[in-house]
């Protein structure tokens, strides 16, 4: 059995301190010993240090015992941030999270993707004018997450599969070279099912399915992403749905992307808010083709749900337009065609906030900050 130190103990303790004010976001010293059974001496001595490193401060008073008070201790949530990037083919979005995982700053740019020296130099200066317009220094940062339309390395470093932005073997160094705090690259897909995660922390069995300008899925199994053995575990978007059917980006035809992403949905030129107006108007050009866009979702979600019996939560870029009513549609579609009967409705509508993928590419850098200090 491997030898537990002073060092050990004190280093737990003060993450435990930590870790509890986080979680309560205003406590008092006497708190804080009866929940973590710890003396008052030693707690003293690590709100202390956490006081001089800036982690936390007092703010006010709170009850402690009748007729009495004491001094409420919180986190100060912007000492150390995370930055999250969305890449789209046209343009790009970043964000600034603090520590609860709640946006502070965001910046967007009109900026076509490129491998040249020119398009990682504007990133690199986006991403430092949102740091500056969010009064946030570098050496708070924790690093950025670079959420991307392709399968991503087990370490963040390159692209393995970047067939949409034709960025297959990209790797970070251009960009990581240019600043100075940690970066990785996240399957965009990935980004949005790590705030959902963060959103629901309850969650444990879930298939998401990101309904974006592109399609995009991902498995969370007991409360974690899971990538499989190449990282190609949740791109549902490759599962065939018709045989034959219409060509994918892939190559291959009837992909459930040509049928479920919002592509296969809106018309050239046409923007979700203008359809979705038009739909929820009556138009019926609009409301056929959303039925037929809801027949294709129900016949995908039916094969998922026959392969991983869990909740399904949609999300992407539709998810802030659906209602309640759409998806008590779609489950009845999904009732007609399975072989089981469903009585209970698994469908749920999944973050409805805006720059999901930007804000998910942020939340790996903050949870491993707290799940290590």
């Amino acid at each position: 059995m491997e030898k537990i130190s002073m060092n050990d103990i004190r280093k737990k303790n003060y993450s435990d301190v930590y870790r509890l004010i986080y979680q309560e976001r205003r406590i008092s010293k006497s708190r804080i010993a009866s929940s973590l059974e710890m003396s008052l001496p030693t707690v003293t001595q690590h709100l202390s240090t956490l006081e001089t490193e800036q982690l936390i401060e007092k703010q006010g008073q709170i009850a402690s015992g009748i007729g009495r008070k004491a001094a409420a201790y919180i986190i100060r949530p912007e000492v150390r941030v995370s930055v999250g990037v969305e890449i789209l083919p046209d343009h790009i979005t970043a964000v600034v999270l603090n520590l609860y995982g709640m946006v502070i700053g965001e910046k967007k740019a009109q900026l076509p993707f490129s491998e040249k020296d020119e398009y990682f130099a504007s990133l690199r200066d986006l991403v430092y004018e949102l740091l500056q317009d969010s009064h946030i220094s570098d050496d708070a940062v924790l690093g950025a997450g670079i959420g991307i339309q392709g399968l991503v390395s087990e370490d963040g470093q390159r692209i393995l599969y970047g067939k949409i932005l034709d960025c297959t073997g990209l790797t970070i160094h251009p960009l990581s070279q240019r600043l100075s705090f940690p970066v990785r690259l996240i399957h965009d897909a990935e980004c949005a099912a790590e705030l959902e995660l963060w959103r629901n922390p309850e969650l444990a069995d879930v298939i998401y399915l990101s309904l974006g300008v592109h399609l995009g899925g991902a498995v969370i199994m007991h409360g974690q992403i899971q990538r499989g053995r190449t990282g190609r575990t949740g791109t549902v978007e490759h599962m065939t749905l018709v045989k034959g059917g219409r060509p994918c980006y892939c190559g291959k035809p009837g992909c459930m992307e040509s049928y479920c992403s919002v592509d296969a949905l809106l018309e050239e030129g046409e923007h979700l808010s203008d359809f979705f107006s038009q739909l929820r108007q009556g138009a019926s050009r609009h409301v056929r083709r959303w039925t037929e866009y809801l027949d294709y979702i129900a016949m995908a979600l039916n094969n998922l749900h026959m392969v991983l019996d869990c909740m399904i939560i949609l999300g992407g870029h539709i998810a802030p337009y659906l209602t309640r009513q759409d998806i008590d549609v779609l489950f009845s579609k999904l009732q007609d065609r399975t072989a089981f009967p469903e009585e209970e409705n698994f469908i749920r509508i999944g973050t409805q906030e805006n720059n999901t993928v930007a804000a998910g590419a942020a939340i790996p850098f903050i949870r491993t900050f707290l799940e290590t200090i």
